[in-house]
């Protein structure tokens, strides 16, 4: 599945956490979740705010900022 944010809403950390459980839930049940593009505005806020940036994991980077690989 994959989420896409494309009109960058306003989110906040309850976003962010529902997304987190979703991606957790897909991992367990073999399927996978992506975004359409990286964070951006003020979904990269939240995820700088919240210490997902700074403290990232590297599949945490892949998924939330396309880092390290193309999704």
């Amino acid at each position: 599945m994959i989420l896409d944010l494309a009109d960058e809403p306003e989110v906040d950390l309850a976003f962010v956490q529902v997304v987190e459980a979703a991606r957790l839930f897909a991992r367990t049940h073999g399927k996978t979740l992506s975004l359409s593009q990286p964070a951006s505005g003020s979904l990269l806020d939240v995820l700088g705010r919240a210490g997902f940036i700074e403290n990232a994991s590297h599949e945490d980077a892949l998924f939330w900022l396309h880092k390290g690989s193309a999704q």
